[in-house]
């Protein structure tokens, strides 16, 4: 996937995006994840090998470490700068282990842990893509999901969804919507599994923050719900952290 330009930090090092089908979000990231996950621990069971080929003691202590490491993402990141500042030296010096070491270094992009998120609005997540995202969710593996919740269609012009609530006025609900909001929330929340945030950045930015963090930190299945008013609520959208 290309790097998104402004995204960098200092190192030069910005995320990695791609484009799905509108409906196929969840399920083109669980593919990535997937993808990721495969080639990590391809990468790990060469390291075990390696060590129990007997190689280098130095090598060995730097590929457990990060074996130990890999699910944190900046202890991962310190334990691989480690391992790819040692392996080359050990790839000339240990003829033995010299053919997985090498493949250990060309998959080097592989030893910091992945973080994995699916973004996209309400009438995805609540509708035409909660098939979906169900079931990506339900698969206990390590990937998130955030939700742009605007709690009304607004890519058809501002229709009452799955994820208005009761007593909105919107197309189609002139009077107001007569039934309530989709819980996505609890209907996740009954996995047992699954972390589940609701956030909107405007009410309280620490909250919003640290759930992100938690979110990114926890070895399963996420869900972040954050509000986000849109012009199809018939605000200026300069005032929208004040709606929030």
């Amino acid at each position: 996937s290309p790097t998104c330009p402004y995204t960098k930090n200092e190192k030069g090092h910005g995320p990695a995006w791609g484009n799905s089908l509108f409906e196929d979000n969840a399920e083109y990231g669980y593919g990535m994840r997937i993808a990721a996950s495969a080639r990590e621990n391809y990468v790990a069971a060469l390291m075990k090998e390696c060590m129990d080929n007997g190689c280098d003691a130095a090598v060995a202590q730097a590929m457990n470490n990060w074996l130990e490491n890999r699910g944190d993402a900046e202890m991962s990141r310190k334990a691989s700068d480690a391992l790819k500042e040692i392996l080359p030296g050990a790839i000339q010096a240990d003829a033995k282990n010299a053919e997985n070491l090498q493949i250990i270094l060309d998959n080097a992009d592989q030893l910091v842990k992945k973080s994995i998120w699916c973004f996209g609005g309400d009438g995805w997540a609540y509708d035409i893509g909660y098939g979906g995202v169900d079931h990506v969710l339900a698969q206990v593996k390590d990937i998130n999901v955030l939700v742009l919740d605007t709690e009304v269609y607004s890519n058809t012009g501002g229709q009452a969804s799955k994820s208005s609530r009761t007593g909105a006025v919107a197309q189609f609900a002139a009077a107001g919507k007569r039934v309530r909001k989709k819980d996505l929330g609890l209907i996740s929340m009954s996995y047992g599994y699954i972390y589940v945030a609701s956030i909107a950045l405007g009410a309280n930015h620490a909250q919003a923050l640290q759930a992100i963090a938690e979110a990114e930190a926890y070895p399963g299945p996420s869900l972040i719900i954050a509000y986000a008013p849109c012009i199809n609520h018939g605000i200026n959208m300069g005032k929208s952290q004040a709606e929030e």
